[in-house]
C-alpha cells in the first residue's frame, strides 16, 4: 500500500489542523496510540489504544516506526524500524511475515505482520485490508489491539507510530506512542520472625519474606529480591540461600550480634516493577537482640 507522508504541521483540516492567522494550530492529533504493558503468563501483553480523530479512516498502522527520523535525508520518504530482535510468540514458528493470530488480538478480520525496512529495522504492521470494505479505524474511533512477545522491548510501548488514512483524504501521520502506565506498582513486604532473641543467638535462623504487591494497569509486577544489608559488619556466611535479582522470599540470616549496639538490624530490601518499566521498592527489617 502506497501512502502519502505528511508532514505533522502541514496544513490538512482532514487530519485535525485548524488555520489560525495564517498559521495551522494544531487542534488535536489526527490519530494517537495509547499503550500499557502487562506481566502475563511469563510473556509481555502490549495494549494499544487506537484514536481516530481525523475525519478520514485509518485501514492500517505500524507500531514501532519512525518515518520522521534523524537521519532521513528526505523526509517521510524513508523509514526507521524501531524493533529488536523481539517478536510475536509463535511468529518464528511460521517462517513468513505474518504474526500468527493466537499472538494478538484486534478487532475482526485485522491483522498483523513483522515488516522488514531493508537494512533500517523491523515494525509492526497492523492493517484490515486495502478496500474500503475492509474493517477500518472510523472518524472518532478508539479500537483495542494487543500482541504477545517473550520478552520486554519498549519499542513497543514508547516507540514511533504510523497510522496510514485513506478514502478520500489518504496519506499518514508520525508521532511518539502514549504511555499509559506511569505510576509504580504499591508494594509491602514482612518478614517472619522480624526478630531474634538472645536464645537464637548464633543460630542460622530461616526467614520467610511475605509480599503484597498491586498495580493500576499489571496484574503481576516483577518481584525481585534487591539486597540484604546490616548496621554491622557482616561476613560471607551472615546470609545463606539468598537469590538477589530473582523473585526470593525465603532465606537464612545469622542470629549475630558483634558490637555494643542495642540489636543487629538486617534490612532487606525488594523491588517491583511493571511491564511498563515503572519501578517500587520497599523494605523490611530482622532485627537480632
Amino acid at each position: 500500500m502506497n501512502i502519502i507522508k505528511l508532514a505533522r504541521n502541514e496544513l490538512v483540516t482532514a487530519v485535525g489542523l485548524l488555520l489560525v492567522s495564517g498559521c495551522a494550530q494544531a487542534v488535536l492529533p489526527p490519530a494517537v496510540i495509547k499503550t500499557y504493558a502487562q506481566h502475563v503468563g511469563g510473556n509481555i501483553v502490549y495494549q494499544y489504544q487506537v484514536t481516530n480523530n481525523s475525519t478520514c479512516i485509518i485501514p492500517s498502522f505500524a507500531i514501532a516506526e519512525d518515518t520522521d527520523y534523524i537521519d532521513s535525508n528526505t523526509p517521510y520518504t524513508k523509514a526507521l524500524g524501531e524493533l529488536s530482535q523481539v517478536f510475536p510468540l509463535g511468529y518464528g514458528d511460521v517462517g513468513s511475515e505474518v504474526v500468527q493470530a493466537t499472538s494478538y488480538t484486534a478487532p475482526p478480520n485485522w491483522r498483523a505482520e513483522i515488516t522488514q525496512i531493508e537494512e533500517s529495522g523491523l515494525y509492526l504492521q497492523w492493517y484490515s485490508g486495502h478496500l474500503l470494505q475492509d474493517p477500518v479505524i472510523t472518524s472518532g474511533q478508539t479500537a483495542n489491539f494487543n500482541v504477545t512477545v517473550p520478552q520486554i522491548d519498549n519499542a513497543y510501548l514508547t516507540g514511533h507510530f504510523s497510522a496510514g488514512f485513506g478514502g478520500t483524504c489518504p496519506g499518514s501521520y508520525n508521532d511518539v506512542m502514549q504511555k499509559l502506565d506511569v505510576t509504580p506498582p504499591t508494594l509491602s513486604v514482612s518478614l517472619t520472625p522480624s526478630s531474634i532473641s538472645l536464645p537464637q543467638r548464633g543460630q542460622v535462623i530461616p526467614i520467610t519474606a511475605t509480599i503484597t504487591v498491586s498495580d493500576d494497569y499489571d496484574p503481576a509486577p516483577d518481584i525481585q529480591l534487591v539486597s540484604i544489608t546490616a548496621n554491622e559488619v557482616m561476613v560471607a556466611t551472615d546470609v545463606q540461600g539468598a537469590a538477589t535479582g530473582t523473585d526470593d522470599r525465603s532465606f537464612s540470616l545469622n542470629a549475630a550480634h558483634t558490637t555494643t549496639a542495642v540489636a543487629r538490624i538486617y534490612t532487606v530490601t525488594y523491588s517491583a516493577t511493571d511491564a511498563s518499566g515503572n519501578k517500587s521498592t520497599a523494605t523490611a527489617t530482622v532485627s537480632v537482640f
